[in-house]
């Protein structure tokens, strides 16, 4: 059964959840920007947070942890390939402008890139995916994230409710019932159970900074 997000914030989970914030999405950053090395699926393996977290999402990390083992670097690099890769050929498109408007450099990721030159965030040369992929926004949630940082945490939400919130948690769950998806379905579930409690920590986060 899964832990209602009132009982989460009862229970004094955000505490503990804020600590691994940062580390769920540098995971599926890494995960979802290319097929994952050995080298990562053996991280995968020794995955182990100490905090208390919600125990949905709990489960959901041990089931990662446990794909890690179960999955070959080759057999997940085929699933990935079959679910990503070639715009048209892939079964899932993983940008922000193809969920909101069904195309690529669309109007959502303008708006986005207005948004990371005022955080002062730079895109990287020898990145080849737009800023508005899965794994792109992911890795910037885990830079402005990283706490003490340069980004306030009501900047944080902000950037959240406007660039990953209208469509990543549709996008988890597409995945999560691909056809050619396996590994990719634990991944899914993962980071859908995720967001769910990152958009409640946010919300929680500003509702007491405004009291």
């Amino acid at each position: 059964m899964e832990q209602s997000l009132n009982d989460a914030a009862a229970s004094g989970y955000f505490g503990p959840y804020a600590t691994i914030r940062t580390d769920s999405y540098v995971i599926l950053a890494s995960i979802l920007s290319q097929p994952p090395s050995e080298s990562l699926m053996k991280i995968l393996r020794s995955l182990d947070w100490d905090e208390t977290i919600p125990p949905d999402l709990a489960d959901n990390l041990k089931a990662l942890c446990q794909a890690g083992s179960a999955y070959s670097p080759h057999t997940v690099e085929e699933e990935f390939n079959k679910l990503f890769v070639g715009l048209g050929s892939g079964e899932i498109v993983p940008y922000a402008s193809w969920y909101g408007e069904r195309k690529i450099q669309a109007s959502p990721l303008a708006s986005l890139r207005s948004d990371l030159m005022a955080l002062g965030i730079i895109r990287q040369a020898e990145k080849h995916d737009y800023e508005d992929h899965a794994a792109a926004l992911c890795e910037i949630m885990a830079l402005v994230s990283q706490g003490p940082g340069d980004v306030p945490f009501t900047a944080q939400a902000a950037f959240f409710q406007r660039h990953v919130a209208p469509w990543m948690v549709l996008f988890f769950e597409d995945l999560s019932s691909a056809r050619s998806a396996d590994f990719y379905r634990i991944v899914a579930l993962f980071g859908r159970s995720f967001l769910k409690y990152e958009n409640e920590y946010l919300k929680h986060g500003l509702n007491t900074k405004e009291e």
